[in-house]
């Protein structure tokens, strides 16, 4: 259980009973519309990067809704430690470091959380007979009235199909802003079938304390793979922002895509661990919950009023390539926030610590 303590263990088994199955099973929300070759699933929604920047969570989030289950993207990015990580990739500011799969992985702890069980397939398009099981497994799922959760770059959702599973209907946030379905032409790297409801699912109290310590140990951890993390990756970002002054200029249009979406992410995590905090503050004991609610509100602050402001979007202070001319002047103010919010997320994970010191004692209990 990590270094929180045998108090934590006690908190635990106290916090894991098991939950009935049919509480898991929820009630769809959606219908399965059939018009010729063509079977679809009517009442599933799309989102967008700006809704929800987690697209592997967002998508668990999707198809958990469309069968009944009410479990949020908040909770989600939340209870996997997401919102908690800060990461950049070691050559470049790569779009893929916020990305919940790359580095230090952010999807297990959300995955225990989900109220049904899955099956992960990862087939290769050149594997026919392999392939024609999953397009199967697909055509099964959503004929008995279950989204398929789908991945390449980003994950999105399989909503339908067409001559016989051949074509895919999906929603995926790289596409239309998520807004409409299209028909995905190239093969999933990853798909996930959800197969129905767990027996069990492990207490929200024991998913915040696992989470927390990972929050912890995240920050204090300084690489993972090709990635630096934690209080290490802040400190990298600051640095690889200062030294684009003296880059060329290739070096710069090639940073600006990647350095918008870190930015993008870091705001729109940290708000989500922020929400994520209160909403598993009632769960522990006051003086606990005290100490998340602090991390709460400096989370909140550094995302609204340090990395962006009400007359600063995250977007105007670094913007994405093609909006807008990244000058040495808007680098100058975003490394000033960064800077500024670095003593935030350190006082932040702090306050964490001394929530995880007093679960290692007597008041580890639900209140």
């Amino acid at each position: 259980m990590g270094k929180a303590g045998v108090g934590i263990v006690i908190l635990l088994l106290a916090g894991c009973a098991s939950v009935p199955k049919g509480n898991l099973a929820g009630h769809s929300r959606v219908t399965v519309h059939r018009e010729g070759d063509r079977v679809s699933l009517d009442g599933v929604k799309g989102w967008s990067f700006g809704d929800k920047a987690s697209s592997v969570h967002a998508a668990a989030e999707t198809v958990m809704r469309a069968i009944g289950n009410d479990v949020s993207y908040d909770y989600l990015v939340g209870v996997s430690g997401l919102a908690f990580r800060m990461q950049v990739f070691k050559e470049s500011l790569c779009p893929s470091s916020p990305h919940s799969r790359c580095g230090y992985p952010c999807t297990e702890r959300s995955t225990q959380a989900l109220p049904w069980d899955s099956t992960l397939f990862q087939v290769k398009s050149g594997e026919a007979d392999k392939v024609n099981e999953v397009r199967k497994a697909i055509v099964a799922s959503i004929d008995r009235g279950v989204p398929v959760q789908y991945g390449n770059e980003e994950d999105g959702v399989i909503v339908g199909y067409r001559k016989n599973g051949n074509e895919l209907v999906c929603f995926n946030p790289w596409k239309d802003g998520g807004k409409k379905t299209y028909i995905e032409k190239n093969w999933p790297w990853d798909v996930l079938v959800y197969t129905g409801p767990k027996m069990e699912v492990p207490s929200k109290q024991a998913l915040a304390v696992g989470a927390l310590e990972q929050a912890v140990k995240m920050a204090e951890t300084e690489e993972a793979g090709k990635y630096y993390v934690g209080f290490k990756a802040w400190q990298v970002y600051i640095d690889t922002l200062t030294a684009l002054d003296k880059a060329d200029k290739k070096t710069r249009n090639d940073a600006q895509q990647g350095n918008s979406w870190i930015y993008e992410c870091l705001v729109s995590y940290r708000n989500t661990a922020s929400r994520y905090l209160r909403e598993i503050a009632p769960e522990f004991d006051k003086e606990i919950a005290q100490h998340l609610l602090k991390a709460a509100d400096l989370y909140a602050d550094m995302a609204n009023r340090i990395l962006r402001d009400e007359t600063h979007s995250t977007v105007a202070i670094a913007p994405y390539a093609g909006a807008a001319t990244w000058t040495a002047d808007m680098r100058k103010e975003q490394i000033a926030r960064l800077n500024k919010a670095l003593p935030i997320e350190r006082d932040a994970i702090q306050q964490i610590k001394l929530a995880l010191k007093l679960m290692d004692g007597s008041s580890a209990r639900h209140r």
